[in-house]
């Protein structure tokens, strides 16, 4: 069996396409290390046995830069064999419906065309009492025609698209406990990006954390990013002491000015090229639009959101297509929820919360919370 590995994105970045192609060379082999990966013809190839299928699938549905990839067998380009291929597949199948046949010929040089190539397949299986119907088959046989093979399958199975983790460089994301954070990192992972992880917590330890749904979430984050990120746990308790005296609508912002402040310094540390929130316009008090703009002062760096302008219908499908929902939803003492107030402010202004930082001295609490992050 040929696991037959195809791309969308990439093939349109021109003189730079053999650079993403590497990376997703790279990717593949990183989830599938005892699989040899093979770059041919605007596809990538891997021999597999029937056995490891299933977990090649499922790695292969988690790699970005993968538009679709299918279960192909390598045959002679002969038409009649392939024909007589298709008939007996179809037939050990029980398959009594409606077929198509889709010859796409990457040898030009091969001396019949996609086209006719296809009639002639389509041919033999008409003749052995199969209809045929070229606009909505119940099965389409696929042909690949390479320069010294074909490929023959039966079904494309779609990968998560996007383009290979790393070719984009390196963001810190603010990794909070509930649905939006995750699905943020997994968008930026989808445009190229290697997501470190920031993670503020409310416990008395990070070992109490990372035996919590975080680490579980982690994990599935995990599957998505073939390659090597850090994650940090930083306290809560530092600004939580220095705010206990204030009884402010603002606390909410200026936590997450706080919090951005940290993850600026962390991320200068890793040669991050910015900061990812789950920030999502208007869901909350503390995203109005006034509060975005007044929270992103705090940072020198680029703040992405990449879920700006969706609905939280959509976050949600988007946490469930991707497998991190149930571990979102799971019960967790977040830093958010503690420090949220009834009617926050949804107007706050940088000069009011500037003159809040210097009364709770905020560069001594970053210092402080920067020497205990484990």
């Amino acid at each position: 069996m040929i696991i037959n590995i195809h791309y969308g994105e990439i093939a349109l970045k021109g003189q730079n396409r053999s650079f993403f192609e590497d990376a997703l060379v790279r990717n593949t082999h990183a989830v599938l290390p005892n699989h040899k990966v093979q770059k041919l013809y605007g596809r990538l190839l891997i021999e597999a046995e029937e056995k490891d299928l299933e977990l090649i699938s499922t790695k292969l549905k988690k790699t970005f830069g993968i538009e679709w990839f299918s279960n192909s067998y390598k045959l002679e380009r002969d038409q009649e064999k392939i024909g007589q291929f298709a008939l007996d597949y179809l037939k050990q199948n029980s398959f009594s419906g409606s077929i198509r046949v889709e010859t796409n010929r990457v040898d030009k040089s091969f001396e019949i065309n996609s086209m006719e190539f296809s009639k002639q397949v389509g041919a033999i299986l008409f003749n052995a009492g199969f209809k045929v119907n070229l606009s909505k088959p119940d099965q389409t046989i696929y042909i690949e025609l390479l320069e010294n093979f074909a490929l023959v399958y039966f079904e494309k199975i779609p990968g998560p698209g996007g383009l290979p983790v790393g070719v984009s460089g390196r963001v810190l994301c603010l990794l909070s406990g509930g649905i939006d954070s995750p699905v943020a990192a997994l968008m930026m992972m989808k445009r190229g990006c290697i997501v470190d992880f920031l993670h503020f917590y409310a416990y008395s330890s990070a070992e109490e954390v990372k035996n919590s749904k975080m680490n579980r979430l982690l994990q599935i984050l995990k599957e998505y990013q073939p390659r090597e990120f850090k994650t940090y746990f930083a306290p809560y308790h530092q600004f939580y002491e220095a705010t206990m005296s204030i009884q402010s609508k603002q606390e909410l912002i200026l936590f997450r000015r706080f919090i951005l402040k940290v993850a600026e310094e962390l991320a200068k540390q890793n040669n991050s090229l910015g900061l990812v929130t789950g920030d999502n316009l208007g869901q909350v008090a503390s995203q109005t639009l006034d509060n975005l703009f007044t929270t992103s002062q705090a940072t020198s760096l680029p703040l992405y959101r990449p879920l700006i302008g969706f609905d939280k219908r959509e976050i949600i499908n988007l946490a469930k297509k991707y497998g991190t929902y149930e571990a979102s939803i799971e019960e967790y003492k977040d830093c958010c929820s503690l420090v949220s107030i009834k009617h926050p402010d949804t107007k706050t202004k940088v000069d009011d919360l500037e003159k809040l930082e210097e009364e709770i001295k905020i560069k001594e609490i970053i210092d402080k919370t920067l020497n205990s992050i484990s």
